[in-house]
């Protein structure tokens, strides 16, 4: 157990260090800070570190282990209604329960007209149900990715037109928060469960749920809004001035412990039910479950705490002081900057990038997840800084962008376009919420919110995938083309078929050339 520990410490490491490096520079040599919050960061930093790892281990020994039992147990049921029944109530109660929700609530409810926390995060909640039975059928009726969303972006997209214009960014980054350190973990490993009975090999289709789920919100939230009376204006407060360090950091550690007991407390409620009805676990593995939700407990209160207390305020103040400047423009290669590192510490995107690669047999390797992830929400970031400071409409960015990689999808394979959209879901996790949206609030122009900078942290990632899906194919399809041009007259083509991850026989005849599944480039050996 400490040995793992100590690896997920090492891990965690890495991802906090390059954005916090950076906030450090900033505030030390730039943004004028108290030494109270300089001290608070120091420490958050040291809350986020532990946390995050202990929510690693926590995620590998039982969200994930408890989403992909409950996936499997429901695959096994001949009754449909059932698995849609059961699906809907754990899309709700995993959202109901997602701490980057109540973070967005909260601002939603401060900054905007729709100042009912309950009733977003239940509307919000209800989407997700919703369209998680959408993604069972999928999986049960064998509906291709691609054209579902086609289908649902194309209705989000026309009905953005309608909607009010307060609440569309609302809406868009309203999907964008449901997928944060609690259901990824789950929603990855209750697609795996499903799809491992259903699918038989094809484990790819268990990524996409992530996708749809997103996808169930914007539309829930944009319907609302069309209830919803818009308020004239939106103002925007300057950042609070500290109390002492202590003081601080033990009033959100309280207040938090209290949320994040709340938030598990149905998931774990979940995992009794069915061990008493389904699972039959033994002892030994049952305390290991219990063991798990203990970390994630530990983790994810540590790793709140340190975000709320030391990132969320620097950012509000890294904001205002960037906003402040004659030359602001020097705000959007900042933001790119700080988007490319906060994205390492997010948790949900350690979990993604280790079961793609599990997945895919090493074909896609977490260096080169990460890499095109960070890419998509550098560029995000900074796209976001520029609309916030000019004020310009949302869907001019957001409309290309969704329309490319929804296009793509038809041409990339079916894994590929599954991870793109999930990657854009695990890239609006914690630090999205409390680090950079506060940052592009603190800049906003007069009359801009900074909602929507979600959004397109969700939205840029996506294309980034899909862009690199499209170039794999294109590598393959010259492959292909080489080998047959070649001037042997007899031999058998071995080709890698990307959607299954395994080699297939095309042709037989009597020479062999082999097609190594190692070679992620596509080239053929």
């Amino acid at each position: 157990m400490f040995k793992n520990f100590m690896l997920k410490l090492k891990e965690s490491f890495m991802a906090v260090f390059p954005i916090t490096l950076v906030i450090f520079a900033l505030v030390i040599f730039f943004v004028p800070t108290e030494t109270n919050d300089i001290i608070k960061l120091a420490i958050s930093a040291v809350l986020l570190l532990l946390g995050m790892a202990l929510f690693t281990m926590g995620a590998d020994s039982a969200m994930e282990e408890l989403g992909k039992n409950i996936g499997s147990t429901l695959s096994k049921s001949k009754k449909i209604w059932f698995m849609i029944v059961c699906s809907f109530v754990i899309g709700f109660i995993i959202t109901f329960a997602e701490p980057d929700l109540m973070v967005l609530a909260n601002q939603v409810s401060e900054y905007s007209s729709l100042n009912s926390v309950w009733l977003f995060i239940s509307t919000v909640s209800l989407g997700v149900g919703i369209f998680l039975m959408f993604a069972i059928l999928k999986l049960v009726f064998k509906w291709r990715l691609s054209v579902i969303l086609a289908i649902c972006y194309t209705a989000i997209l026309v009905l953005a037109f309608f909607v009010p214009k307060e609440f569309m960014p609302i809406a868009f980054d309203s999907g964008s928060v449901t997928t944060g350190p609690i259901s990824v973990p789950f929603l990855i490993s209750f697609g795996l469960g499903l799809s491992a009975v259903r699918s038989g090999k094809n484990e790819d289709d268990s990524f996409g749920l992530i996708a749809l789920c997103s996808a169930g919100p914007i539309l829930a939230v944009m319907i609302l809004s069309l209830f919803l009376k818009p308020s004239d204006s939106v103002v925007i407060e300057s950042v609070a001035q500290s109390t002492s360090v202590f003081g601080d950091l033990g009033h959100a550690m309280l207040g938090y412990l209290g949320d994040v007991a709340l938030i598990l407390l149905p998931i774990i409620v979940i995992f009794v039910l069915f061990q008493i009805f389904a699972f039959k676990f033994p002892k030994q593995k049952v305390l290991k479950m219990f063991m798990g939700f203990a970390y994630t407990f530990v983790g994810i209160t540590l790793f709140l705490t340190g975000v709320e207390c030391g990132y969320s305020k620097m950012g509000t103040a890294i904001g205002e002081f960037l906003g402040g400047l004659d030359f602001n423009w020097i705000a959007i290669p900042i933001g790119f900057g700080l988007g490319a590192c906060a994205i390492l510490a997010e948790p949900a995107l350690q979990v993604l990038k280790k079961q793609v690669e599990d997945i895919t047999g090493g074909v896609l390797k977490q260096r080169v997840i990460v890499w095109v992830v960070c890419i998509g929400v550098a560029c995000s970031v900074a796209m976001a800084v520029m609309q916030s400071m000019y004020n310009f409409s949302l869907l001019y960015i957001l409309v290309p962008v969704y329309l490319l990689a929804v296009a793509l999808g038809f041409f990339n394979s079916k894994l590929f376009t599954a991870v793109a959209f999930d990657s854009g879901g695990v890239a609006t996790g914690a630090m999205a919420v409390s680090f950079t949206l506060p940052m592009v609030i603190g800049l906003s122009a007069e009359g801009a919110s900074g909602f929507g900078t979600i959004a397109l942290i969700a939205a840029f990632p996506i294309l980034s995938m899909q862009i690199l899906g499209f170039i794999y194919k294109l590598v393959l399809i010259k492959a292909e083309k080489e080998l047959v041009k070649s001037k042997v007259k007899r031999f058998e083509i071995v080709e890698f078929d990307w959607d299954n991850t395994q080699l297939s026989k095309t042709k037989k005849t009597t020479k062999k050339v082999t097609v190594k599944k190692e070679n992620v480039k596509g080239g053929i050996r």
